[in-house]
Parts: C-alpha cells; structure tokens; sequence
C-alpha cells in the first residue's frame, strides 16, 4: 500500500460533493423527462429503481475515490461519507418537485395528489383489500389521504420527505459502505 497524506482537517471530500450534485441532476432530469413524457409515469414502476440506482452509483463512486485517495476506509467513514453523498443525491426527486409543484405548475398539485390516490388504490385492490364500499368512514379516509399527498408536494412537505428519506439512504449506505471499506489490496 502507497503512503497516502491524509488531511484530517478535510472532512468533505471534493469528489463527494461533485458525485452528489452529478446523481442529483440525473435524478432531476430523469424525472423532468418521465414528467414531459406522460405525467402518470411520475409514479411509475421505473422510480424508486431509478433513484436507488442513482444514489448506490453515487455512494459507490464516492467510497472508491476517497479510498483511491486516502488509503483503506474505516467503516464509520464511509458509512457517513455514502450516507452524505447518497442522501444528497436523493434530494434531487426534492427539488424536481419543488420546482414542478411550486414554481412551474402549482396546478398539477391536485391532479397529482388524484393519481397518487388511484396508484394506491390500484395497489389496495391487488393486495384483495375490498376499496368499493363507499361508506362515510372511507370516505373521510379517502379524502384524508388526498390532502396529505396535496400537502407533500408544499416545500414543508418536501422538506419532511427529505429527512425521512434519509431512513432507507442510511439502510443502502449500511451495505454499501459494508462492501466498499475493505481493505484495497
């Protein structure tokens, strides 16, 4: 193993913040293309694929150049280091749709609130779960649900959706950073 200089002062790498922002616009501009191409694929199957996809070559990218410049990582490193770089490349679905629902068309907000409850209840149904009733309580129920997706897309809602996002990130950074702190040699 070559003698690497560590700065210990350094704690972001540059390499991390250029891979996040890299990751964030793909996943902006991916969605930016399913919204142009048909609004429903906005909650299509591609989604949650495509943004693992993203956030894992991020975390992946970031572990292995810090590790090219720095030597062998230790786990708590690049532990943090995926869980800052992946959840940083995450907040690219944020800002897609902040900038969608609250700058470009604030109109889309029910319509998209109206499809998140059809794809749910397209989901209810397949599970054998019985959404035909129709009585008050779903009702209530219903209309409950739509107001919460509604208020998700608020920069408040995305805000919220940001944070917690940082759950499953950290679950992905466990394994990723579990598989790439290895020794290098």
């Amino acid at each position: 193993m070559s003698a690497h200089k560590i700065n210990p002062g350094k704690r972001v790498p540059d390499a991390l913040l250029g891979h996040a922002v890299a990751g964030a616009f793909m996943i902006l501009i991916g969605y930016f293309l399913a919204y142009l191409v048909q609004f429903d694929w906005l909650l299509g199957a591609w989604a949650t694929p495509f943004v693992l996809m993203v956030v894992v070559a991020v975390m992946v990218m970031v572990l292995l150049t810090v590790r090219g410049d720095e030597g062998q990582l230790q786990f708590g490193r690049a532990f943090g280091l995926a869980l800052f770089s992946g959840w940083l490349a995450r907040l690219g679905y944020n800002v897609f749709n902040l900038l969608l629902f609250s700058v470009m068309r604030p109109d889309l907000k029910v319509p998209y609130a109206d499809l998140v409850v059809d794809k749910s209840m397209e989901a209810f149904e397949l599970l054998g779960v019985d959404t035909v009733g129709g009585d008050r309580d779903e009702m209530k129920l219903l209309t409950m649900f739509r107001e919460e997706a509604e208020w998700t897309l608020t920069p408040l809602g995305q805000l919220r959706d940001g944070m917690l996002s940082l759950v499953w990130v950290a679950l992905v950074a466990l394994v990723v950073s579990a598989i790439l702190q290895r020794n290098s040699h």
